[in-house]
């Protein structure tokens, strides 16, 4: 009996050893145990799997090498013409003056009558008596005066033509008393002496707002009359011939009723750059 159960017993310890190995190779993974003195196992070393065709970089996914730019050749800038110091122009900028206009000033309008230009005593223009007053004037000025005068009559201001066209005689006597009241030098600066006086061309009218005598420069010029007429002169080609700041170059006192016509174009000019008119054909060369 007691040889049977040792074989028993001997078979039990197997297989409970056996037991134990399984259980310690379930906890090791799986994997059995490296046999004492075993080398280990060598390592497969897997290769990286090649990108997708989507993965790899394209020709327009890369960047283009930047080129270096040409550089920018600058046009040398033409060089501003200089106007000829002797042309109207060229007078004019020496002065800071705009161009001025392309006006021929031998033409009639342009006629400059003075102490140092003066008119024949035998010249008469081809009268018109114009305005309401029946001023003579040269005919070739009758309608822009009559335009003049009656837009400031419309404007709701009196006004009155007064001495137009006055011929060398007449201008001789006029001279005359004032040289007999003030004597001959101060004489000249209220009445041109005759053969120097603008009022032979007939291109010039004295208008107030009524008849006046004597006409006092520091009244007249306070009148509503007056300030419409020398805003809008130019308009209609008439320029106020003797400023107050003028004096020293026309030879003749403030007259701020005597208007001078010389066209639109000329008027503008001498209104917007502050010019008598002894001034303004100096830009042509007109001495």
């Amino acid at each position: 009996m007691k040889k049977a159960v040792k074989p028993i017993l001997f078979l039990l310890l197997l297989l409970g050893l056996a037991a134990l190995l399984f259980l310690r190779f379930q906890q090791m993974g799986g994997e059995a145990p490296d046999a004492p003195g075993a080398e280990p196992a060598p390592q497969l070393t897997v290769p990286p799997a090649s990108p997708a065709p989507s993965d790899i970089p394209t020709a327009a996914a890369t960047a283009a090498p930047t080129s270096t730019p040409e550089p920018t050749i600058e046009p040398t800038p033409e060089p501003t013409p200089t106007a000829d110091p002797n042309s109207p122009a060229g007078r004019a900028a020496a002065l800071g003056l705009p161009a001025p206009p392309d006006v021929d000033v031998t033409s009639w309008e342009l006629v400059l009558v003075n102490a140092a230009h003066p008119i024949d005593r035998n010249y008469e223009p081809e009268i018109a008596f114009v305005t309401a007053s029946q001023c003579p004037q040269d005919v070739r000025i009758s309608e822009a005066l009559e335009a003049f005068a009656g837009d400031c009559a419309a404007a709701g201001l009196p006004v009155f033509c007064g001495s137009g066209y006055r011929s060398y005689t007449t201008q001789y006597m006029n001279y005359q008393a004032k040289a007999a009241e003030y004597g001959a030098a101060v004489a000249a600066t209220i009445v041109a002496p005759p053969g120097t006086s603008e009022h032979q061309t007939g291109l010039c009218c004295d208008i107030t707002d009524w008849l006046r005598a004597p006409m006092v420069p520091a009244e007249l010029s306070q009148t509503q009359t007056f300030h419409w007429l020398n805003e809008h002169c130019a308009e209609y080609g008439f320029i106020l011939r003797y400023p107050e700041d003028k004096q020293e170059i026309t030879g003749i006192i403030y007259e701020p009723w005597h208007f001078r016509y010389v066209g639109v174009e000329a008027a503008a000019y001498i209104k917007e750059n502050n010019l008598c008119l002894e001034e303004f054909l100096a830009l042509y060369g007109v001495d």
